[in-house]
């Protein structure tokens, strides 16, 4: 259905079953009828039915929807990405001989004390599918915080995956630790490995201002 809607929004405004087939999707009840049936693709000539249209086109709000969201293939995400949730991913090298102490006396104190649920990224479920896991996690967490004070791959990989999903993040590191090329302009919060007591009120105060910008009381409790 992905591919299907992005072959309409860049090659449309229509095309025909023929090209649709030329370019491998072959399979209408998992195409055509699920995208033509719930209003998203047209069938034409108006009045037409998925299976016998002679050319298709995307709905208006289809189109505007693609032209300024990100559609991708839901494969490793099985639930809705969340926004504004009240819980915070940390994502860092947990093997490293700083990371415990950095965990226990500067991250997690300061985001369960801005009213925040802390998830720790070595607690994710790596028995099964790994990635998609992971994909998971940092989809339904409001916030992402990404420690980049020592180069680790996985960490980088997902930072990666927060900037394709599109899902808010904070970068920590440690003073005196360069950051990458490509990040080295990002906003990030610094902190001394041998003063993090210091650190914690500034940490507290950013995930405070994220959360009081992104409240979802009134929608939880059903108020307008």
């Amino acid at each position: 259905m992905w591919k299907l809607l992005h072959l309409l929004n860049i090659h449309g405004p229509t095309l025909s079953r023929q090209q649709i087939r030329a370019m491998g999707i072959t399979c209408d009840p998992d195409t055509l009828y699920a995208l033509v049936t719930s209003g998203a693709v047209q069938a034409l000539p108006p009045g037409r039915t998925y299976d016998t249209a002679d050319e298709y086109r995307l709905s208006d709000p289809a189109t505007c929807l693609l032209q300024n969201c990100l559609i991708g293939n839901r494969r490793f995400v099985q639930n809705d990405i969340r926004v504004c949730e009240p819980s915070v991913f940390v994502v860092m090298p947990f093997s490293k001989r700083w990371s415990k102490r950095v965990y226990a006396q500067l991250l997690e104190p300061a985001i369960t004390a801005s009213g925040l649920r802390c998830l720790r990224g070595d607690t994710i479920d790596r028995s099964s599918n790994l990635l998609s896991n992971v994909i998971q996690a940092i989809a339904t967490v409001g916030l992402v915080l990404v420690d980049l004070s020592a180069p680790n791959p996985n960490v980088y990989y997902e930072l990666g995956l927060c900037d394709a999903l599109g899902k808010e993040r904070r970068i920590l590191k440690q003073a005196g630790v360069d950051l990458p090329a490509d990040l080295a302009d990002a906003h990030y919060i610094e902190y001394g490995l041998f003063d993090l007591p210091e650190a914690r009120p500034r940490l507290e105060a950013e995930l405070r201002s994220w959360l009081g910008a992104n409240d979802l009381s009134p929608v939880a409790s059903g108020r307008q």
